[in-house]
């Protein structure tokens, strides 16, 4: 048999070296958006969000996560486009936001269950509505800020 076995386990192995790490420099896009761009992309996202709201909140059984998920994110989308609107136009919006705050409370308090959802739901259709009627990204693209 011999010593080659006992040798083999003693010696020590090399340690396989880890990859090099990629660099990765970031660019920051957001200072080639116009003001018009940014407005349509935070109004797209919180239209995103407020219907997922609005999807969660119509469920049997409302997941309680998901629906203060959802509402968090539209409430915040929702406070971004305010801070793109001139002085004006942001003065129109803010009691929207108001209302969506306190959606945003209702649902997050530990007593939400799936009977206020319906009061809820309705409240928060008759506020998309107005938001899509009075500040789509075209009809309120002259009253924005200007960079």
């Amino acid at each position: 048999m011999g010593c080659e076995s006992l040798q083999r386990k003693l010696t020590r192995k090399k340690k396989p070296q880890p990859p090099p790490a990629p660099v990765t420099v970031f660019q920051d896009y957001s200072a080639a958006m116009t003001p018009i761009d940014r407005y349509r992309k935070h109004y797209a996202i919180f239209d995103y969000w407020n219907a997922g709201l609005q999807d969660a909140l119509e469920a049997r059984m409302p997941n309680p996560k998901r629906v203060r998920l959802t509402s968090t994110e539209a409430l915040g989308e929702l406070e971004t486009m305010k801070g793109l609107l001139n002085e004006a136009a942001a003065t129109r919006l803010d009691p929207l936001l108001k209302e969506q705050a306190e959606i945003h409370r209702v649902v997050s308090s530990p007593g939400f269950d799936a009977a206020r959802s319906d009061l809820i739901k309705r409240r928060l259709e008759a506020q998309t509505r107005t938001i899509h009627r009075e500040f789509f990204w075209r009809k309120i693209q002259d009253q924005l800020k200007e960079p």
